[in-house]
């Protein structure tokens, strides 16, 4: 049996523990790792880019090139991470945009099959490690679902996960704090999987991936949208996106509103 198609029985093996080994390594005090970029690695795995879109990030890959997205997790294993994430960070922001053509070079394909896909190449990944049993997965969307259709889009994706879902939803390079995004969130924790959360802000408020900063310092206000978030049941709350000597503070700053694990 290959490492992808037994990667539905090693779930059915483990279900949720995989996501208690890392809520036990934070109640531990342990530092739990997760992975860096999947479509900027595929340009070193693949040595060009997997797509002209690049807000795409390497999403067609998962069609076009499925083994360089498996080697790209594989690496990342490697190196000792506790989670890693699907290749599917733009897949919200290619529904938004109409419909993404991700099969251009490929047979049709519909998005809820390239999200099941993504999930069972980071699944083969940990198999072919040997770490099945211990190896979280998130599934990585980004911001763009926060729209009024990216509540169906969210209630598809739980359809699709109905067989071999992953360990988590990562929504993730999150910016500005919504009205919407309450119930973005809402509708992401009624998939019934965990949910972690991410933002590119740093002391000065929403950072870009260079350091610049847009709108200045809001007081208080993204730390009691932090704390919103823990009351609502989000499992995890972190920075990404972010130069890393703008990092420095943001979680000092943040344990005063919130226990997540940050």
């Amino acid at each position: 049996m290959s490492a992808e198609a037994s990667s539905t029985a090693v779930e059915a093996q483990v279900p949720g523990e995989r996501y208690a080994r890392v809520m036990r390594m934070v109640a531990t005090d342990r530092c739990v790792i997760l992975d860096g970029a999947n479509g900027t690695e595929l340009i070193q795995v693949g040595g060009e880019r997997p797509e002209v879109e690049e807000h795409l990030w390497g999403l067609t890959a998962i069609l076009d090139s499925p083994g360089d997205v498996q080697a790209v997790h594989r690496r990342y294993i490697d190196v000792g991470c506790d989670v890693i994430c699907t290749n599917t960070w733009g897949l919200p922001t290619a529904l938004r945009d109409g419909g993404a053509k991700l099969w251009e070079s490929s047979e049709p394909v519909h998005w809820m099959d390239v999200a099941r896909r993504a999930v069972r190449l980071a699944r083969a990944a940990a198999i072919e490690a040997g770490r099945a049993d211990e190896l979280a997965v998130a599934f990585s969307i980004n911001g763009d679902v926060d729209t009024p259709d990216g509540r169906e889009t969210i209630r598809l994706l739980a359809r699709a996960f109905e067989e071999d879902p992953p360990d988590l939803i990562l929504m993730e390079t999150l910016s500005l704090v919504r009205s919407s995004t309450y119930a973005t969130v809402e509708a992401l924790l009624e998939a019934g999987l965990p949910v972690w959360l991410s933002f590119r802000r740093c002391r000065h408020g929403v950072c870009g991936v260079y350091g610049e900063h847009w709108g200045g310092p809001e007081g208080d206000a993204f730390g009691r949208a932090a704390r919103r978030f823990e009351e609502m049941g989000v499992g995890a709350l972190g920075i990404n996106c972010i130069p890393p000597d703008h990092v420095t503070g943001m979680l000092s700053w943040l344990r005063d509103f919130t226990d997540l694990p940050l």
